[in-house]
């Protein structure tokens, strides 16, 4: 993530889980959860649409350290049982600038879940605060890079740990 101009970041975390897609899919398309298992989220709520439908916008509420922020987004794909994404709208004018899903596969008896984060291009906010820092924000980006897959890889054992008590 040095290159500003250069494609940025793509990280996942996939999990074997003894779960149909279908007890899956219901969990990982209602953003009303995602605090239950995300380090980060604080909570969800749906602003406009049918929830969970493809268009569909709502508002993420995260915290990271003292931080704290929300983000309006929009759901990308929804397809029961295999696939849910969301873009990112807040700080890019692209829908598909900062994208997050989850996937789903059969797999022998259960599924395979893999949660994704693509970000293609840093932000003008962010870009201005790495500017700022001494080190042009190179150890920011690799903490921040490691808490997001830590975050990926929890979020993903929780998801486990819910569909597979259901």
């Amino acid at each position: 993530m040095t290159d500003q101009n250069a494609h940025q970041l793509t990280l996942h975390h996939s999990a074997f889980i003894d779960a149909a897609p279908e007890r899956i899919y219901p969990l990982i398309s209602d953003i009303t959860r995602f605090s239950e298992w995300s380090p980060e989220s604080t909570g969800g709520e749906w602003l406009t649409g049918t929830p969970g439908e493809v268009g569909s916008r709502f508002r993420g509420d995260n915290g990271f350290g003292d931080r704290t922020w929300s983000s309006e987004c929009e759901v990308l794909a929804a397809e029961p049982g295999k696939r849910f994404a969301f873009g990112v709208l807040t700080g890019s004018e692209q829908v598909d600038n900062s994208v997050w899903s989850f996937e789903v596969e059969p797999e022998g008896s259960g599924s395979r879940l893999t949660q994704r984060y693509v970000l293609k291009e840093l932000t003008g906010p962010i870009k201005e605060f790495l500017a700022q820092q001494e080190d042009g924000g190179a150890k920011f980006i690799a903490d921040r890079t490691e808490a997001l897959q830590d975050a990926l890889r929890q979020t993903v054992a929780g998801v486990k740990r819910t569909a597979e008590q259901s």
